[in-house]
């Protein structure tokens, strides 16, 4: 997996067509997306915030390694309340 972080823009998406929404929360949008064929996850500030906003564009090898991943980190959250 490889991490970029990138000042936020309102055309940030506009460089991932075909992203779709995967969940929300409070501060964020995760979206899952390809770019040049390669499995992309995208985690997009939800609001304007305090300071700098950032997007954060998780690259990885294979749909397999992104799925992992994914699993992963839900097993990891803390359950709703």
């Amino acid at each position: 997996m490889r991490e970029q972080t990138f000042p936020y823009d309102h055309h940030v998406l506009a460089r991932f067509p075909g992203a779709r929404s995967y969940e929300r929360a409070p501060d964020r949008i995760t979206y899952l997306a390809e770019r040049a064929g390669t499995p992309c996850l995208l985690v997009v500030p939800a609001a304007p915030g305090e300071g700098p906003l950032t997007v954060t564009v998780l690259e990885f090898e294979d749909e397999r390694e992104r799925g992992a991943y994914l699993a992963a980190r839900d097993r990891t959250a803390p359950a709703a309340t």
